[in-house]
């Protein structure tokens, strides 16, 4: 059943704040003319940035919602959304990840760490690119994110050798997410990542909120996480579904 009422949706989403944080985002003028969502429980089919994603909160019409796909979608559920796409669309590229949510807590702008604007969108597209041998870059970036979120971060000269933003900046739904957070690899080991996502929280710090994404297994990013007050709020997949041959 098709969903079009965005206060019975954001009802919905309300229910567990944290893992729907990104969908909440969703609701914004902006992005609502792109999804499309569904019911029972509640699954959203976003067309934008050149691709379909699937979100899932419960599993009751994820089967309805995988007509309105186009291939190969982008997945994020849960364990048991993955095993009802399983059941009618081939699955690969499984990632392990946690949603981290924010409790709150100190933070600063420390000095020699800068909001960061359009006119540094170039720097940052250097930065990540420094990662992108190892598979470290932020791998969900576009440059409109800059000047429609919030980031910070820190140059050396004129290069830039650690940044934070979001994800997404919804302050109308009291949601942001965190998220294209880098340091140079050969400026490591000195607290730039913390510094910089710091401050990207005290912008962000009257939400009610704020959530990010992690690999399960990146144990670094988890403990500069948990340092500022994050804490793990749920383990999810994402992953690639296409049409089965």
């Amino acid at each position: 059943m098709r969903l079009t009422d965005k206060d019975q949706i954001r009802n919905i989403l309300q229910r567990d704040r944290r893992w729907c944080v990104y969908a909440l985002g969703d609701l914004t003028p902006r992005m609502f003319e792109k999804c499309v969502w569904f019911a029972p429980d509640l699954t959203l089919v976003l067309h934008d940035y050149g691709t379909s994603i699937l979100f899932a909160h419960g599993t009751g019409s994820i089967r309805e919602a995988l007509d309105h796909v186009s291939w190969p979608v982008h997945l994020q559920v849960q364990q048991d959304g993955l095993d009802e796409v399983a059941r009618h669309a081939s699955v690969r590229n499984v990632k392990h990840m946690l949603r981290m949510a924010w409790n709150h807590g100190d933070t600063d702008i420390a000095g020699g760490v800068q909001r960061l604007g359009a006119n540094d969108v170039a720097a940052l597209k250097r930065l990540y690119a420094d990662g992108e041998t190892t598979g470290e870059s932020p791998d969900f970036f576009y440059d409109s994110m800059v000047a429609a979120g919030v980031f910070f971060g820190v140059y050396e000269g004129p290069d830039l050798i650690a940044a934070a933003g979001t994800h997404l900046f919804a302050p109308d739904e009291h949601a942001a997410a965190i998220g294209n957070v880098y340091t140079r690899r050969d400026r490591r080991g000195r607290g730039l990542s913390r510094s910089v996502t710091s401050a990207v929280l005290h912008r962000l710090r009257h939400l009610e909120t704020v959530g990010l994404n992690v690999r399960e297994d990146n144990a670094a990013a988890i403990h500069v996480y948990e340092s500022l007050g994050f804490v793990k709020h749920c383990d999810f997949k994402e992953a690639l579904a296409s049409p089965r041959v």
